[in-house]
């Protein structure tokens, strides 16, 4: 008798917190970050149902959702996303490679050819050769991309590099009198790269950010963007809240994934 006494009591508490918590409503999945060396393995793996969705800067995954109409994609923004806008980097110490790019770059908004440039690759596709540099400076400077990264930068068929960011540093080199050697550069080395002297100036879609500015200086803007979200034609995922409990693929260590990373954490 006097064992039941105790054990009663302790039957009821149990009994207690089971009804509690039954009445309770599980917790929401956050949701899931899947991370890839480069965004187009990201959008393939959407299109075979690996992952959920995709963050990514809105005119490089609109260009693969042009170029692949059979993958039966749509894009569409948030207004939590922030807008971006892209530098040239450069090391901290280079204040006269500072001053040269961002004249070069002055110089091209103003005399049209960054029109024409931007008409090539974002309006209506006229086509536009940048004249080669004369290099009458005498020096060649070695500039990193991450060139899987279309229409910014990327290899055609013959393995040369093409893209808005190449004709754009091209046309700063030749309006300022110096040569350029691009660099395929894979993105996570990309910082690492010119801070070891192994490249001098990247142009790689990079989004200016405090933090990176920790470690480099960068030009004037040259190019607005913002995060777009990816999805198949037929998902019923129409905004940034319906990645809640969804794995998202995004390209490593890019504004996607600092971005939708942020969103998560803040749930």
């Amino acid at each position: 008798m006097r064992t039941w006494r105790k054990v009663v009591p302790i039957l009821i508490a149990l009994l207690l917190v089971g009804l509690v918590g039954c009445g309770q409503t599980p917790e929401e999945p956050k949701g899931t970050v899947q991370r890839f060396e480069t965004m187009p393995p990201a959008l393939l793996e959407l299109v075979n149902g690996g992952i959920d969705a995709v963050v990514g800067d809105s005119p490089v995954v609109l260009e693969y959702i042009k170029n692949n109409p059979e993958a039966k994609l749509r894009a569409f923004g948030d207004e939590s996303f922030e807008k971006e806008f892209y530098g040239i980097a450069m090391r901290k110490e280079d204040t006269d490679l500072h001053k040269l790019i961002n004249d070069g770059l002055a110089a091209i908004k103003a005399n049209g050819v960054y029109d024409k440039i931007f008409n090539k690759y974002f309006g209506d596709g006229t086509d536009y050769v940048v004249p080669e540099s004369d290099n009458r400076l005498n020096v060649t400077y070695n500039v990193a991309q991450d060139m899987a990264y279309a229409p910014f930068e990327s290899l055609n068929a013959d393995g040369e590099p093409e893209g808005f960011d190449c004709d754009l540093i091209r046309a700063i080199a030749h309006e300022m009198g110096f040569a350029v050697n691009l660099v395929n550069t894979n993105w996570d080395g990309i910082i690492p790269s010119l801070v070891s002297g192994t490249s001098d100036i990247i142009i790689s879609a990079m989004t200016i950010t405090e933090e990176r500015q920790k470690n480099v200086t960068f030009s004037d803007p040259y190019f607005e963007a913002t995060q777009y979200i990816v999805v198949k034609e037929d998902s019923d995922i129409n905004s940034l809240e319906d990645l809640k409990g969804k794995t998202v693929g995004v390209q490593n260590a890019t504004t996607g994934d600092i971005a939708i990373t942020k969103y998560f954490e803040e749930q």
